[in-house]
């Protein structure tokens, strides 16, 4: 079992999550969209490393330097901001979390990082924060759904501030608006889905797409799916929850 930096001769064996994807769920087929995504960005807008047991990877860190990550908080310069981890379930409760972690702060402290910062979440499904507490994490910052944690390496406290939401939707027909953030397999998959279902809406919703860059998620602060300038659904949705989000809006819109 060792932990190792991820490069781009890692790209066929990113995102181990996909190992585990639950039967009927559809988002695995954006898996080839992320990792060209990843190609693309690694270095800059992600870096991540990987617990690998004999050839097969079993877990993942994957996270940005808070000067390039694509989240919705102001962070002082030299700060690692995790996009998301993930273990294997039979690896689980075994230890594996806790060599990857340190592995992860052993690394970054050499480098002169000043700590690192999860946003964690209360979903149990998906970054959830007891697991983190688990490898010495603190929150300094709550806003449901998350849990923004901290990690000290080089500097005990830093600098942190979340960018509020801060988009204004057309006025004239319910806006669906789509950012297009393909790190995760499951985001680029919500990107598709979202949009094919509010194209079933015709002319009673207008589709608003936007790149998905620093400067866009540091404007509007969010770079999740938008149904009139309101985040109605986190993670992996169904179509039928979907369109329920947006038939509430164009409902509400016609009164």
């Amino acid at each position: 079992m060792r932990a190792s930096k991820i490069t781009l001769g890692d790209l066929n064996k990113t995102y181990c999550c996909i190992c585990e994807t639950p039967l009927g769920a559809k988002w695995a087929k954006s898996l080839p969209e992320s990792r060209k995504w990843l190609a693309n960005n690694l270095g800059k807008h992600v870096e991540g490393y990987h617990l690998v047991d004999d050839g097969r990877v079993v877990g993942h860190i994957y996270y940005a330097m808070s000067d390039e990550a694509l989240v919705p908080y102001e962070v002082e310069p030299r700060v690692a901001i995790v996009y998301c981890t993930e273990m294997l379930h039979d690896y689980m409760h075994k230890g594996y979390g806790k060599l990857m972690f340190d592995y992860m702060k052993e690394d970054l402290k050499k480098q002169g990082v000043k700590g690192i910062v999860v946003p964690s979440t209360t979903f149990k499904e998906f970054m959830h924060y007891e697991f983190f507490l688990k490898q010495g994490l603190k929150v300094i910052m709550e806003h449901a759904p998350f849990k923004v944690m901290y990690y000290p390496l080089n500097k005990q406290n830093i600098s942190i501030k979340r960018i509020d939401l801060n988009y204004k939707p057309s006025k004239e027909k319910v806006e669906v608006t789509l950012f297009n953030n393909l790190f995760c397999p499951v985001g680029a998959y919500m990107h598709s889905l979202v949009k094919r279902v509010a194209k079933t809406f015709g002319d009673k919703v207008k589709i608003v797409e936007i790149e998905a860059t620093l400067e866009t998620i540091r404007k509007y602060g969010t770079s999740d799916p938008l149904i009139n300038g309101k985040i109605k659904m986190w993670g992996p949705t169904s179509e039928a929850e979907v369109g329920k989000a947006i038939q509430e809006e164009v409902d509400s819109f016609k009164r």
